[in-house]
């Protein structure tokens, strides 16, 4: 039993007590550790201890707790009391949380919202998921060129509170245009007289609000960026996405490969945060395809009636080895080069090179198994010599077959403008299978029955 569960019965009591005490308890946890005690209690309960904590504490909160659950706090809580937490939460998880309610909600908390942080919240809303815009924070710590150092630290000191961060101070002209960046390590080195135009660095790694995140995510990771800032065509600057936004856009997108490639669409919520039908309705559908995929093994059998025949069946014995081999070898590639794809180690020109490779690789590892295969197919009680040759024959055929449709399954699909891990690793595998059907039973014809 997790410790929030321990502490909720002494909770509610200290609640109908005097609500001051929770709020002193909890101004002493982390914002992370409220959350986790939040989400352990039922929705009235749970209503009731955010209710006691201050707007902007309550925000920093409710930033934390699962957005399926922030969705239901806020049917719970109703437009009028959810609004001031609403407005001190950070721009860009407030942007995310309004995306997800209903709009008649969505529109009711905007319309109790301070102006400001209302236009702030319609402008960020109005990106597209999975675009910088969507995660970017528009609270950026920005100063004019001409300013000294010293008028640049007291700044600094002045909206800390507010910034997303303050790693770096982004130098701007005119209407916030982005002329050049500062780290806050230079300030504080810099003597308080020098013009911040002139330590400024104008080598500014910047991104537009429509990118993809990931493309964010990359340039931060490869530059060893805390934050990148957003601009827009004209240079204007519009917000900053931060390491702590790219690290919750790589789980996401991590965790919608791996769903993907496990023949399952993306679940929005967490696990025990998904209800039943839906799951359901989440997996279905693959299993559905990947079933009427694999019917057609019955039909590759079939085609071959007299070979499977060939002494009371022999082959059938070996042929579960066959076909998982070369489902093993298709999956093994189609992950790792998904995986490369994503990460971008491999491009669509790099096509010939994998795919001369990948049969090299196959042919090595066909090999391997291919003597182990042949030496156990020999040994085995009643076996033919040729048997043994067929089933070594086809697993080095099978496996390079395998590598080759796994490796270039998701360059098409990228190619084709598809997600790569849609070619999920069970449907590679349900290829290869009915592939391996098809060339087992024709290499046993060819040398067994010819």
């Amino acid at each position: 039993m997790r410790l929030s569960n321990l502490l909720l019965p002494d909770i509610e009591s200290a609640l109908r007590e005097d609500p001051a005490i929770v709020r002193e308890l909890f101004e002493d946890l982390h914002a992370e550790d409220v959350a986790d005690i939040i989400e352990g209690a039922d929705e009235d309960l749970a209503r009731d201890m955010l209710l006691a904590l201050e707007p902007d504490r309550a925000a920093d909160v409710f930033e934390c707790i699962e957005p399926a659950r922030q969705v239901r706090q806020i049917d719970r809580l109703g437009v009028e009391l959810a609004a001031p937490i609403i407005n001190e939460m950070a721009s860009d998880e407030r942007a995310d949380l309004l995306a997800l309610l209903r709009p008649i909600v969505a529109e009711a908390l905007l319309a109790r919202l301070d102006p400001e942080e209302a236009a702030d919240a319609r402008k960020l809303t109005a990106f597209e998921d999975d675009t910088v815009g969507s995660v970017m924070s528009t609270e950026v710590l920005t100063v004019d060129r001409s300013m000294n150092i010293g008028q640049v630290i007291a700044r600094v000191r002045a909206g800390a509170e507010e910034a997303e961060t303050i790693h770096y101070v982004y130098v701007v002209t005119g209407k916030d245009r982005l002329v050049g960046v500062v780290s806050l390590r230079e300030l504080i080195l810099a003597p308080n007289d020098d013009i911040v135009g002139d330590l400024m660095r104008e080598d500014i790694k910047t991104i537009g609000p429509r990118a993809d995140q990931e493309e964010a995510a990359q340039i931060i990771g490869h530059y060893d960026l805390i934050a990148l800032p957003v601009v827009d065509d004209g240079g204007m600057l519009l917000g900053v996405v931060t390491v702590d936004d790219v690290v919750d856009v790589l789980a996401e997108e991590a965790t919608e490969d791996m769903h993907r490639m496990a023949a399952v669409e993306p679940l929005e919520a967490s696990y025990f945060g998904t209800d039943f039908w839906t799951f359901v309705k989440k997996r279905s559908p693959w299993l559905v395809v990947l079933f009427i995929g694999e019917l057609f093994t019955g039909d590759a059998i079939k085609l071959f009636d007299n070979v499977v025949q060939y002494q009371e069946g022999l082959l059938v014995l070996f042929l579960p080895l066959i076909v998982s081999s070369g489902g093993n070898s298709g999956s093994q590639s189609a992950t790792i080069i998904i995986r490369a794809l994503a990460v971008k180690e491999v491009s669509l020109s790099h096509a010939r090179r994998v795919f001369t490779r990948e049969v090299s690789m196959g042919i090595a590892l066909g090999l391997l198994l291919s003597t182990i295969g042949f030496a156990r197919a020999y040994f085995w009680d009643g076996t033919e010599a040729n048997v043994a040759l067929v089933v070594g024959i086809t697993l080095i055929t099978v496996v390079t077959l395998g590598t080759v449709v796994g490796a270039m399954m998701p360059i098409l699909l990228e190619r084709a403008g598809l997600d790569p891990a849609v070619s999920s690793t069970p449907f590679i595998a349900s290829l290869v299978d009915v592939l391996g059907i098809v060339a087992y039973f024709s290499i046993a014809g060819w040398i067994l029955i010819s």
